[in-house]
């Protein structure tokens, strides 16, 4: 695919100076290092540096221009003879609308389905993913775990990845013939404009609790950055064209916001309530092998089964559900595949051993990326249902990251769970032993408390410690299969040190 660089700066309402040339733009680029000819560079402004300042780099290695911010130009001033571009602040939103006019616009050729929150989004998004797929549409999945979409899959660098590779993947997945597309939006590609030029037919609200505020001013601006998913990128009509959890304090106050223009969903009882939520749940059974019960949605009521674990599942899959038959899928279908449903990697995920079960007198483990207060409570109430005994978890928290969330999951920790054997996360350039006494500081509730950093031994500790008929939550990193420690990036994960760990167990009773 080939534009003109006056054609695409007039999509975007960029004025064409006089006498800057019209090459013929082969691909887009914001790194300077590996421009090829003919590409157009994009000079993005970074946390450390403004890659804009490379723009003679860019142009020396055969870049036919480059567009970049005022501030870079200031540093590294372009003569007008120089094919090259000023735009204003934020350079990021010019680039995100002019990197999808390139590429076609190709989220108007799919319906793409925004999650944003901070929990749920990846178990949402596989939802989404494999009930398109079930019902014989194409679908592709872009998140935190993986991207992928007919005939294609790759591991993912970012919960959402940056404008120009994203709307790349999209023409792909688009060529590949997808009908439906769920991606996972941050908080951070959303202030990074990321998401800038993707028009969302559809967008969920999953939840807001603390996370990112070493990122986030308040939780007011961590909201507020969720919040333009709903605002700014989703198609204009006189459609519901979203989903709102309004059990969480913040989705009230967005379902307030959007009114007639989404659907809202509910756990709790509404019997005192004027209105009832747009979805929810009736009659709800716990069976031994997942939850059962009636589904309600403005288009229709069925009986469904869910085999996933955990209460908070069954708003993933209000969420899911509730957008794909707002979206005019029909209900009975969706809850048939449903039933088939294998669950997410790291979430939630029971850890099981070949040639034996729970049932020979091994502990029930449980592996969850629950990294937030929140998502960690959630994952014990969850794992407690499961429990006829104790209740152990293991977990951490990450370094350079927010500090004070560390307190407040070590209080969640003591207050679910019978035995706590606090270990390392990802570190991080930090001190492990100093991130685990802001944990401890936390914890003021009567468990039994252990402390060991290396967390392939705190693994071990906690099973070796597990009886038959308790359950071992293992939290924090989920799907992931590295550890990060000062500048050294490391093989671990989780699920592999809880298979060894059972290996070895020798206390059964």
């Amino acid at each position: 695919m080939s534009r003109y660089l006056h054609t695409l700066l007039k999509a975007i309402d960029l004025q064409v100076r006089s006498g800057l040339a019209n090459p013929e733009i082969k691909n887009l680029s914001c790194d300077s290092r590996e421009i090829e000819k003919g590409d157009l560079f994009l000079g993005l402004d970074g946390e450390k540096v403004d890659g804009g300042t490379y723009w003679e780099k860019a142009i020396e290695r055969g870049a036919c221009a480059a567009i970049i911010s005022k501030e870079a130009s200031l540093l590294n001033p372009p003569t007008n003879e120089d094919p090259v571009v000023i735009v204003p602040d934020p350079v990021s939103l010019f680039m995100g609308k002019l990197a999808a006019d390139f590429w076609g616009k190709p989220s108007s050729e799919t319906s793409l389905i925004g999650i944003t929150g901070t929990n749920g989004k990846t178990t949402t998004s596989f939802l989404i993913e494999f009930l398109t797929t079930s019902l014989g549409h194409p679908s592709a999945l872009f998140g935190t775990l993986i991207n992928r979409w007919p005939n294609h899959e790759e591991t993912s660098k970012y919960t959402t990845t940056f404008a120009v590779p994203l709307q790349a993947q999209l023409r792909k997945a688009v060529q590949a013939g997808v009908k439906y597309a769920a991606m996972e939006v941050s908080s951070h590609a959303l202030s990074q404009n990321r998401v800038a030029g993707c028009d969302f037919s559809g967008a969920i609200f999953t939840n807001l609790s603390r996370d990112h505020l070493d990122y986030h001013d308040s939780m007011e601006s961590y909201f507020e950055a969720k919040a333009s998913l709903f605002r700014l990128h989703l198609i204009e009509d006189d459609c519901p064209r979203s989903v709102i959890n309004i059990d969480d304090q913040w989705g009230a106050i967005l379902a307030k916001e959007l009114n007639k223009k989404c659907w809202t969903c509910s756990l709790k009882e509404n019997s005192q309530s004027r209105k009832k939520p747009d979805l929810y749940i009736s009659n709800l059974q716990i069976m031994e092998d997942g939850y059962k019960g009636i589904f309600h949605t403005p288009c229709g009521v069925e009986k469904f089964f869910s085999p996933l674990i955990g209460e908070f599942n069954l708003m993933n899959i209000l969420q899911a559900v509730g957008i794909l038959v707002q979206r005019g899928l029909p209900l009975n279908d969706l809850l048939a595949a449903l039933n088939k449903f294998p669950g997410v990697p790291g979430r939630m995920q029971l850890i099981n051993m070949d040639g034996f079960k729970v049932k020979d007198g091994y502990p029930l483990v449980i592996v969850d990326y629950a990294h937030t207060p929140d998502g960690l409570q959630n994952a014990l109430i969850a794992s407690r249902s499961l429990t006829k005994k104790k209740l152990i978890c293991v977990f951490g928290c990450g370094g350079n990251r927010d500090k004070g969330k560390r307190s407040k999951m070590g209080e969640v920790a003591g207050k679910f769970a019978d035995y706590v054997v606090v270990t390392s996360d990802n570190p991080r350039q930090e001190d492990p032993i100093e991130i685990i006494k802001d944990i401890e500081k936390g914890i003021t509730f009567d468990s039994e408390i252990s402390v060991e950093p290396e967390r392939s031994v705190a693994i071990q500790l906690a099973i070796e410690k597990a009886k038959k008929n308790d359950v071992v939550l293992i939290a924090g990193k989920g799907h992931e299969d590295y550890q990060i420690l000062k500048d050294q990036t490391i093989f671990f994960d989780d699920r592999e040190q809880a298979r060894k760990a059972l290996s070895l167990k020798t206390n059964f009773i």
